[in-house]
């Protein structure tokens, strides 16, 4: 083929659906066809050629898919064959302001009606008309067809789906974990705003801002997004993918026509929305970093599994606040250590069982302070030791019993003594073995026994008023 014997031509896509999936498209072309589908129908125009740029291998499933021209998109390109004009290539599309709708009956139109498209996934539109929402319009995106304008206003034109989805699925008021106020006995510590609720807005899409109002944006530059800066590549389905070039507003931008999206806002900040269910699987480490607060809330359940070791250092106060119950369950052992203070309150009950022993040591002090009955149950033998010199037991009314044996000893002395009256009974032998005894008393001094032994090596004394011995 000789180079002037080329011929470039234009033409109409009219079917895209290549039999062999090289991306062919079927092309009614300018000044070969005629617009008149009864002499030469769609399905009689010869198949042209994609040609790609030299970034895809195009072989090999190497490189990028030839596919992109649609039904009614105009294409150019040049005739392979010279003269004979059956092997056309495309090489390139070019866009403009459509004047009315496709007419499906004729040549050079979509024969499916559907393109040009009648709303850009704007606003819905009135089809049977044949006028459209777009008709008059450039065929570039509308997102990419920026004024700049600031104040950006209640929209400034900006009615693509993609930003009427987001603006309408915007989470406001997502609430956060408030730090637990217990008794005043017990009283706040750390920081105070941690005890109040402080819930936050998703940002406005585009140009930022987290104040409730859809469009109270807080732009950072001196313009909104500006054509010819914002570069849009956009699906069919409505997939929407933004690099914003704009002066004080660039922008990255990735939609999915479900409304999932990922933006990095001019500023930095980055907002990923996910309406779906989200996975992330990572086979090696993961390090996350967070200079600043980190706010998590969770509308649902939450079940976290490790399968090694937790380690957990908090350098601050640590804040638990639960609304229903805490099951705690340790397969192994428990270890901790306050080096500070402890305080618990439990309103209600408090039920401990330990299967073995128990071991508690006090340091210094201690006091239990009851205000009901005190009961302990000891199934075996019990032993109390108090190593001070001044060891007291006071009761307003106190009762010793022992089921076997009873016994007081001293290693000194050992001194009883009451207010009123005294009153020792023995069904059976008292014993009382002294060295020395004395026994005083001011009023009826009575003591009876079945059989009453009083043994004393040295002196053994009863002083009363009146003594009465049985």
């Amino acid at each position: 083929m000789k180079m002037d014997s080329v011929a470039f031509w234009q033409g109409v896509v009219e079917d895209r659906i290549d039999p062999l999936m090289l991306g062919r498209c079927r092309v009614r072309v300018l000044g070969s066809h005629t617009d008149d589908k009864e002499l030469i129908p769609t399905e009689d125009l010869p198949w042209a050629y994609p040609s790609q740029p030299i970034t895809s291998a195009a072989m090999s499933g190497v490189g990028h898919t030839p596919m992109g021209p649609v039904e009614g998109t105009w294409v150019f390109g040049f005739w392979r064959d010279g003269e004979n004009q059956q092997e056309p290539v495309m090489i390139g599309t070019f866009g403009g302001i459509p004047q009315e709708g496709a007419t499906p009956s004729l040549g050079f139109n979509d024969p499916k009606g559907r393109y040009p498209l009648l709303s850009e996934f704007e606003v819905e539109a009135d089809f049977s008309t044949g006028m459209t929402d777009l008709v008059g319009k450039p065929d570039t995106n509308s997102l990419a067809r920026g004024s700049g304008a600031l104040p950006v206003g209640e929209k400034n034109g900006e009615q693509h789906t993609s930003l009427a989805s987001k603006r309408a699925g915007r989470e406001i008021g997502v609430p956060t974990a408030v730090a637990a106020e217990m008794k005043e006995s017990i009283g706040k510590s750390g920081k105070s705003h941690l005890y109040e609720k402080s819930p936050w807005n998703e940002p406005n899409p585009r140009y930022g801002g987290v104040e409730d109002d859809a469009t109270a944006y807080d732009a950072v530059g001196q313009l909104s997004s500006q054509y010819p800066h914002n570069h849009v590549r956009a699906g069919e389905s409505g997939h929407i993918e933004e690099w914003d070039d704009t002066p004080g507003a660039e922008r990255l931008h990735r939609y999915h026509t479900t409304g999932t999206f990922e933006e990095i806002q001019a500023d930095g900040t980055r907002i990923v929305k996910v309406v779906g269910n989200d996975y992330e699987i990572i086979a090696g480490s993961k390090c996350v970093s967070i200079t600043g607060e980190c706010n998590v809330t969770i509308q649902g359940d939450c079940r976290m599994q490790y399968n090694g070791d937790l380690v957990q250092e908090v350098y601050g106060d640590y804040h638990l606040n639960i609304w229903g119950d805490m099951r705690t369950k340790i397969k192994g052992n428990e270890a901790r250590e306050v080096i500070n203070s402890r305080k618990t309150i439990i309103n209600i009950n408090d039920d401990i069982l330990i299967g073995k022993d128990q071991l508690i040591n006090v340091g210094a002090d201690c006091l239990i302070d009851i205000g009901g009955l005190y009961n302990q149950v000891v199934m075996d033998d019990a032993a109390m030791y108090w190593m001070g010199t001044g060891n007291t037991i006071t009761a307003v009314k106190l009762a010793i019993s022992s089921a076997s044996n009873l016994d007081l000893n001293a290693a000194i002395n050992l001194g009883i003594s009451c207010g009123v009256n005294m009153d020792i009974t023995s069904i059976g032998i008292m014993t009382l073995d002294n060295i020395s005894m004395i026994t005083n008393t001011t009023g009826v001094n009575w003591i009876t026994n079945l059989i009453s032994v009083h043994n004393s090596t040295a002196l053994h004394q009863i002083t009363g008023l009146p003594i009465m011995l049985n």
